[in-house]
């Protein structure tokens, strides 16, 4: 079943960790930087349960081993979050992108669903 939530809820709930991490006084772009590795974290478990498979989370992976430890873990620690956390959530994010609003910033994405793999519930024809 499809969650209710907006997808954007979602995402902030699951990436909350790194997103708190955060200094306090973050710039928009340290905001969308995290915000990226969040998004690319969750799509790549999703992409893979689309496919029945595990290609997306080990590209993934394999490209975080060339950049900082600290990055690596903080992947891995978000593929197991979503697999345990948000595992019966089938969305993936589409466009995504941080606005600043009365000097608050603001997350915004779009939904993406296998719609040819997805249980449609309570639909006439």
């Amino acid at each position: 079943m499809i969650p209710t939530t907006k997808i954007s809820h979602t995402i902030l709930e699951f990436g909350k960790s790194l997103i708190l991490s955060l200094p306090r006084d973050h710039s928009k772009e340290e905001l969308e930087a995290a915000m990226k590795i969040v998004v690319t974290a969750w799509n790549s478990v999703v992409m893979d349960s689309w496919e029945n498979c595990n290609k997306y989370e080990s590209m993934l992976l394999e490209q975080m081993k060339l950049g900082p430890k600290v990055g690596l873990v903080e992947v891995k620690r978000l593929i197991k979050r979503k697999k345990a956390k948000f595992a019966s959530d089938p969305r993936g994010v589409g466009n995504h992108w941080v606005t600043e609003r009365d000097g608050e910033f603001i997350f915004g994405c779009d939904a993406r669903l296998n719609v040819e793999n997805s249980i449609a519930e309570n639909v006439s024809h």
